[in-house]
């Protein structure tokens, strides 16, 4: 499901980008201010992806925490149930 959702945005993302440097290409506009918009553009496009990997580092170490915790909470239970089980048996 994460990877489905992952190509999709990456994919919007190169479409994007795509659709936008045709739109350009094909704008009734004199070269200089046309070479100005592309550059202009891509300068966005690049600020949008690195805006987009930073989210997903973020999010990504806050996944790692929460899994962090949720195994120390699994561990500590795991050890509590052991140690009762052990007093049962003695």
């Amino acid at each position: 499901m994460i990877n489905n959702k992952n190509g999709f945005w990456t994919g919007l993302l190169v479409g994007g980008v795509i659709g936008s440097v045709i739109a350009l290409l094909y704008a009734p506009l004199p070269g200089k201010k046309l070479r100005k918009k592309i550059v202009d553009k891509t300068e966005d496009v690049i600020e949008d992806i690195n805006d987009y990997i930073e989210t997903g580092k973020e999010k990504a170490e806050d996944l790692i925490k929460e899994g962090s915790e949720l195994i120390k909470e699994g561990r500590a239970k795991a050890k509590s149930i052991i140690d009762e089980a052990k007093k049962l048996v003695s």
